[in-house]
This record gives structure tokens, sequence and C-alpha cells, in this order.
């Protein structure tokens, strides 16, 4: 009875990681503005604490998956709760916009001790019967935190100081650091020792912030050859990664990792589902302000149908998988995301209705996919690469929306300029979706080749 107590205590810590750091992007969002007139900065300028935070964690999280698997998991996973609570206590005491960035890198690495090992945690913690169900209830918590970030933020910038939103963070990190020790088992068993990839590290770094700048320009409306120049550096980058891996043993892209198919197919899946989730999700903010009058209230309350399905399908979806396999939610769930593309592409106008239609099917579709996706994977992952496999996973997420913000921007760039607002809103909305719906669709026909595999019925975890 106190190893079941324990297990799911684990599971609430890993909870109150995953919450801290979906709460803390839409916290950061809503107090760009006010940060950006304390310390005098113009709006481009302020958006670096967003972008900083996201490319830190892209960066490190396959070099610190790896060395959490070298390590005591545990160890690295609570301190970086501790790095996280300090670097959101130097972000509140921050007196100039450089402090401010440095100490959002700190809160960073922290953010990504945790994520590279949130995954693992609960793969050690639960047999594959029951991993579902966990990561079920663990989509829940990521969809609370992405609904509550922005409206929390909002309500305490009405009361308090834009401080006191990374002052939070401090008591919360300390308990949860705590908690780690105390609760998380010792890892018995850990990655053989190897070199790290440096030029690997390097390349997906650099390729990564080549990448977001030109995404990020192209956002802001910019079309240079500057831009393409970003643009096109950062995918040759990436290509040099992917050369670079096939060249040793101890890349980053873990050849032995990614010889499982469940492993490799898992991720490319969530990086495409990802994709058409951002890809989507821009225009269609646009699209219910520009065009169809909508206030940012209401854009809102019509944007919180996905995550809410979202948390309220995952929970069913982990159950299912635990019981029968998880290739019928993978495969159902990509064919109800490339179903709601058809709301937008068929209708004859696009309306809130087939807009709130498109959000709440796909979110139905997220919710069977997502938390079933990642319990196949961490599943499928060698036990002595867990944390590898799970950083991975958080990897691919992150790629998936820079890639789904450069196709918005190549296809519906022009939405919210008043010279091509009726051009963006018409045939490239209905091709952007089109192209989402096929993406989606391949998704689901791949999957038909995956193993159909019942989980694993035992008393301890795979990991133990």
């Amino acid at each position: 009875m106190s190893g079941i107590r324990n297990k799911w205590g684990i599971l609430q810590v890993v909870n109150m990681g995953t919450l801290i750091s979906t709460l803390d992007v839409g916290i950061v969002n809503v107090s760009l503005p006010v940060m950006a007139s304390q310390f005098s900065v113009s709006l481009a300028q302020i958006q670096w604490v967003a972008t900083v935070y996201l490319l830190t964690m892209v960066v490190l999280l396959p070099f610190m998956g790896k060395m959490s698997d070298r390590m005591e998991r545990r160890k690295v996973y609570s301190y970086g709760f501790l790095i996280f609570g300090i670097g959101s206590l130097c972000i509140a005491l921050s007196h100039s916009f450089m402090l401010l960035l440095l100490s959002r890198c700190l809160q960073g690495i922290g953010a990504t001790m945790i994520m590279a090992n949130s995954q693992a945690m609960v793969r050690h913690a639960f047999p594959d019967h029951e991993r579902g169900r966990a990561l079920g209830y663990n989509a829940i918590v990521i969809s609370v935190g992405t609904l509550s970030g922005p409206a929390l933020g909002g309500l305490l910038l009405e009361v308090v100081d834009w401080t006191w939103l990374f002052w939070i963070n401090v008591p919360i990190s300390l308990v949860a650091c705590w908690l780690g020790f105390k609760w998380f088992p010792r890892s018995g068993q850990t990655a053989a020792k190897s070199p790290f990839d440096y030029l690997g590290t390097i390349l997906l770094g650099a390729g990564v912030c080549l990448l977001m700048l030109a995404a990020e320009a192209v956002k802001d409306g910019s079309h240079s050859w500057k831009v393409w120049l970003e643009g096109g550096s950062g995918i040759l980058l990436l290509c040099l990664l992917v050369i670079q891996a096939q060249r040793i043993d101890y890349g980053i892209i873990d050849r032995e990792l990614f010889s499982h198919r469940k492993v490799w197919f898992g991720n490319t899946s969530s990086l495409i589902i990802n994709l058409a989730q951002t890809a989507t999700l821009i225009p269609v903010t646009f699209y219910l302000q520009s065009e169809l009058g909508f206030s940012a209230w209401w854009t809102g309350a019509i944007l919180m149908l996905q995550p809410l399905v979202m948390g309220i399908v995952a929970p069913f979806a982990g159950w299912f998988r635990d019981k029968y396999g998880g290739n019928f939610p993978i495969n159902a769930g990509a064919v109800l995301c490339a179903a709601s593309m058809l709301f937008v592409v068929f209708m004859p106008s696009i309306s809130a209705w087939s807009i709130g239609l498109h959000l709440a099917v796909f979110g139905i579709g997220t919710g069977l996919f997502h938390a079933t996706n990642n319990a196949e994977v961490m599943s499928a992952a060698p036990a002595e690469k867990s944390s590898l496999a799970g950083s991975l996973l958080a990897l691919v997420r992150y790629l998936g929306q820079i890639i789904g913000i450069g196709l918005a921007t190549l296809l519906v760039g022009t939405m919210g300029s008043q010279t091509h607002a009726a051009e963006s809103f018409g045939m490239p909305l209905r091709v952007l979706f089109g192209i989402c719906c096929v993406l989606c669709l391949a998704v689901a026909i791949s999957g038909r080749y995956l193993p159909k595999e019942r989980p694993q019925r035992s008393r301890v975890s795979a990991s133990s």
C-alpha cells in the first residue's frame, strides 16, 4: 500500500513541475508589455524574455537527458526545481534588461532539468500497464497550466507587481525539490559512460536559434534576404546534425534509441501533430480578431476549447491504452486531427462555429494521441536511456512548434495587414489547413504498421 501511495506521490511532484513550467510560459507572455515599460525596451526586444527561455530548453534538452541517464536521475530532477526557483528569484530581483535575460536563461536550465526527466520518472514509478493513465493525468495538468497561465497572469497583474509572478515560483520550487529527494527512488540503472556529443549540441543549438530568429522575423512581417539566409542556414545545420549522428555512436540523436520503431514513429508523429497544432492556431487567432471582430477575451474563450477538451479526453485515452494497447487511440487521434481541418477547408464560409468545431475535434484528437503516444515511446525505449527518450519528446514538441510557425507565416504571413487581409483569409488559409490535414492523415496511415502489443502487466516498473 505504501508503494502505491509513493508512486502517486511521485506523479504529483511530476505534475507540479509540469504545472509551473506551463504556467510560466503563459504568465510571462501576459507580463511582457509591463516589463517592456519598466525596462524601457521595445516589444521586439522584450520578446527575447520568452524566446531565450525556449532556446535554452531546446539546446540543452538532449544533452541534459543523456547526462541524467548517466547520473542519479532524482538528483538532476530535484535540483532542477532548485535552479528554476533561483532563476525565478533572480528575475524578480533584476534591475537591468541584460540581468533579466541571464536570469531567464538560468530558469530555463532548471526547467530543462525538470522536463528531461519528467517522463522518465513516470516510467520508473509506474509499470507498463499503468503508464498511459498516469500520463493522461499529466495531460490534464498541461491543459490546466495552458488554460490558466494567461488568465492567472492577467488577474495577478491587476493587483500586484509583475515581479510577484516570479516570486510565487520560489516556495513552490523549494517544496518540489524537497519532495523529490524524499519520494523519488534512487536510480537502479544508469547508461554506460560514453563521450558527450558536443559538436551535435552546438549544431542543434545554432540551427534552432537561426530557425527561431527567422520565424520571429517572418511573424513580424519581414521577408528580407536576411530572413531567408537565417532560415536556410538553420535547416542546413540541422541536416549536418543528422549526418553527424550517423558517424558516431554517442550522438544526441541516439541511433540505438531510434532503432526502436515505436520510438522513431512516436517522435516523428509528435513533431507533425505539434506542427499542425501551432500552424493552425496562429492564423485562427488572427482570423477571429481581424476578420470576425472578436475581442481578445472572446478569442481566448474560444481558443480554450482545445486544451479543455484535451484535458477531458486524455485520461480516458491513457486508461484505454493500459487495457487494450495504444494503436487505436494513436490512430484515431491522428484521424480526428486530420478531420478537424476539414471544417475550415470545405466550409462555404469560415465562421466562429467552424473554427470552434475544428478546435474541439482537434482537442479530442490530441487528447487521444499525446498521452498514449508518450506512454508508447517511453515503454519502448531502453530503461537506461529513458531520460534521453523523454527529453527528445520534449524537444520535438518545440521543434514542431517552430516549424509550424514557419509554415503558417509562409502561407498566411500577411494576416493582420490591411492590404492583404482578404487574400490571406481566403484560399491560402484553406491551403494551410489542407496541408495540415494531409500531414495528420499520414501519421494515422503510418500508425497502422506499428506492432499491435498490449502493455505488460507486472507489479514493478520495467525500469526497476
